[in-house]
């Protein structure tokens, strides 16, 4: 294993260096059409606006975990794919159709500086090359390109996020709302594409064995890691949910308060602060352990390539989650 490879300042240097050359290979082929510079720099700007990268950080991770350097590499289509969907929901969220924010990250939102149009605009640029992007993954196992595609819809659309963000809609201004019912919400809207991460890395990995698990039980392990990946979205949440109502707009590089001047049902206004954060550890601690049965899993052991150090790492990255509450 290379030394680079050993810390999470490589790989967050490595999603932005393939977010940056993606942007200037568009840049290149597009030099004839006078406005592409301004829909060149919207495009940029949500992308280049900084934030943790988690979502493409754990493919990248996860790929490691079961396949060492050969599966981050493979991912790094997947990784930049999940980060543009990511960005592209921020992107329609802040529009003022939707949650009508200033600010993401700290700077302006998009629609603050190109306008409303353009801004949706730029969210549909965003989730359309994301599809491109993953579909120009090289696979040592061609099939897999369309379990990748599949993982990629399903927990962006309808099926995930989309409809965590219609129900979230849906009971905005309700007059009675149970945590069970948010519940559904925060795991479809946040916590499906992070299952979806953490899915297209192990598919990644996946690609590496020198065995070939049978499709039904390389499905049943995938969904293991998807429920993995949304009890960490619930807990991630949850955590901010807790930020959002105690934070200042300065601290969190977003507009605070948001979800109590929009009556938002939210973990901390139906559970309370303690319980709450009961429940993040409560999800997080339970995400840790489908992890660490993948891990010990007989097909996985018989696979094994260099990923004990990212197995551990994985581990550690989601155990930080926690930390934004501190």
């Amino acid at each position: 294993m290379s030394e680079q490879h050993k810390n999470i300042p490589f790989f967050l240097q490595m999603i932005n260096s393939d977010i940056e050359s993606c942007l200037i290979n568009i840049v290149a082929k597009n030099q004839d059409i006078s406005y592409f510079t301004e829909i060149s720099n919207a495009y940029k700007h949500p992308l280049n606006a900084g934030g943790k990268r988690v979502r493409p950080l754990l493919t990248l991770i996860c790929a490691g975990a079961f396949s060492g350097e050969a599966g981050i590499e493979t991912a790094r289509n997947s990784a930049l794919a999940v980060e543009k969907i990511h960005t592209y929901s921020l992107v329609h969220d802040d529009l003022p159709c939707m949650d009508n924010d200033d600010l993401r990250r700290g700077l302006p939102t998009t629609h603050k500086i190109y306008g409303e149009a353009k801004g949706l605009l730029i969210g549909d640029a965003l989730l359309t090359e994301s599809f491109k992007i993953i579909a120009q993954t090289k696979l040592n196992r061609p099939k897999y390109l369309s379990f990748l595609i599949n993982e990629l819809s399903e927990g962006s659309g309808v099926r995930g996020m989309i409809l965590g963000q219609w129900l979230d809609i849906s009971f905005t201004n309700s007059n009675e709302v149970t945590w069970g019912q948010m519940e559904i919400v925060h795991r479809n809207k946040t916590g499906k594409l992070l299952g979806t991460a953490l899915s297209l890395g192990f598919l990644c990995g996946a690609d590496h064995f020198k065995n070939e698990i049978p499709e039904s039980k390389l499905f049943e392990l995938n969904n293991v890691i998807k429920e993995a990946g949304e009890l960490i979205g619930l807990s991630f949440q949850i955590i901010d949910d807790i930020l959002d109502a105690t934070k200042s707009s300065e601290q969190l590089g977003k507009t605070s308060g948001k979800d109590e001047a929009q009556n938002k049902f939210t973990a901390v206004k139906l559970l309370g602060f303690e319980k709450a954060e009961k429940l993040a550890a409560s999800y997080t601690d339970k995400a840790k352990l489908l992890l660490q049965s993948l891990f010990e899993n007989t097909h996985i052991i018989n696979n094994n390539i260099n990923s004990i150090y990212y197995q551990k790492m994985l581990l550690s990255q989601i155990e930080l989650l926690l930390d934004r509450s501190k």
